[in-house]
């Protein structure tokens, strides 16, 4: 069976090293067969690198080119490695018609070589490459334009943490791994409970890369409980500069090295971010694979009040509807994680199959980045709407 490795660093040779030195004795002996690696696929951003020859005689190809090849039955699998998987690779391939159950997933390389379970196929494998939650859907900034619609929601409203933690422990039925999670708002910081929230996290997952999003204004006011814990648990701070904290930006980051906090900021080519984009419509279309496959946000699986859904869109969009008295579609997109009989294939290929919602999505509009006054207009939020507010 010939097959094809995404990634072309250190990680994806070690892959095929231990696939030809370990994983092909075994299935020749258990099955007799063996699979050959003839391509590594190089994704978005990648660079070939400069001791390419290590790739010996494999070929080195783009996702088109890969797409070629299986259709031609030239290349039988791909395989992404849990360490760089990224399911919008995932998606250019599935919209070139590379079917899911050619795609597999290796087991993570730091923990014990399991060479049975090393190859899994990806909707059968317990990992996801990104999860997200959020733990306030209110905001103290209130963008314009949010993904979220925080501003929208006018009186605070918190997670409630003892039903989070059976719907998380839930979830760690179905997924056991998770390459990063990343705890969203709103503005997370107003949640009195955040510590516990990134306790739960490192103790359910203890190999993801977690980080806590934050707009930064909060951090000043945090307790050294707050900073004892993201030190305790590995986790890092992620702010998105808008332009309130650009004054602010340096006394915060001397405030997080003081702590021994790590954190990484968000900018637009070093600058506050100071423009959004809008990708609602009103107006549904027929363009959801499209769209969906597309989307920037479509991989960004979010865990909400015992489901988990393909983007945090279906869960945020009540605030829309309650604001705007609209009636856009919410139970699509999502799956329950106390649904009877659920398993972790039929939870995953929902996360990874268009649905209703995505309608009501379209390519981004680009806005300047603002906060809401209320009472909002809609064009702070519909493409169609923006579009002829500009004009």
């Amino acid at each position: 069976m010939k097959v094809a490795i995404f990634g072309v660093d250190q990680v994806s040779q070690i892959v095929a090293q231990i696939i030809e030195q370990v994983y092909n004795p075994f299935l020749e002996q258990k099955l007799g067969e063996k699979l050959d690696v003839v391509s590594f696929l190089i994704g978005g951003g990648q660079a070939i690198p400069p001791n390419v020859g290590a790739f010996g005689n494999a070929a080195i190809l783009n996702p088109v080119q890969f797409a070629a090849l299986y259709h031609k039955k030239l290349v039988d699998k791909i395989i992404f490695t849990r360490e760089i998987s990224n399911e919008k690779e995932l998606f250019a391939l599935r919209m070139m018609n590379v079917k899911i159950e050619d795609i597999y997933l290796s087991n993570r390389l730091d923990k014990n070589l399991n060479v049975i379970n090393f190859l899994e196929p990806y909707v059968s494998a317990k990992y996801l490459p990104y999860l997200e939650f959020r733990i306030a859907d209110h905001c103290n900034m209130n963008c314009k334009a949010c993904v979220d619609y925080a501003a929208l929601v006018t009186k605070p409203h918190f997670a409630n943490l003892e039903n989070f933690i059976k719907d998380f422990e839930q979830l760690h039925k179905f997924i056991d791994d998770i390459k990063l999670i990343r705890i969203m708002g709103g503005e997370p910081l107003l949640n009195p409970e955040v510590c516990e929230y990134v306790k739960l996290s490192r103790r359910l997952y203890p190999l993801a890369n977690i980080v806590l999003v934050t707009n930064g204004l909060l951090i000043p006011k945090m307790s050294d409980e707050f900073f004892d814990t993201l030190r305790t648990c590995n986790v890092r701070i992620q702010i998105s500069l808008y332009p309130p904290m650009a004054t602010k930006i340096d006394s915060v980051k001397k405030i997080m090295d003081d702590k021994h906090v790590g954190y990484h900021i968000i900018t637009d080519n070093n600058n506050p971010i100071t423009k959004f984009f809008i990708n609602q419509t009103l107006k549904p279309h027929d363009r959801e694979r499209e769209i969906f496959y597309t989307c920037g946000s479509a991989n960004c699986h979010n865990l909400w009040e015992g489901k988990l859904l393909a983007c945090p869109r279906p869960s945020a969009v009540k605030f829309f509807n309650d604001y705007y008295h609209k009636n856009l579609p919410t139970n699509s997109g999502i799956i329950d994680l106390y649904e009877k009989d659920l398993t972790t294939e039929k939870l995953k290929t929902t996360m990874i199959t268009p649905f209703e919602l995505c309608k009501y999505c379209t390519p981004r509009f680009w806005i300047k980045w603002a906060t809401v006054k209320h009472p909002s207009p809609l064009s702070d939020w519909v493409v169609e709407e923006s579009i002829e507010n500009q004009r």
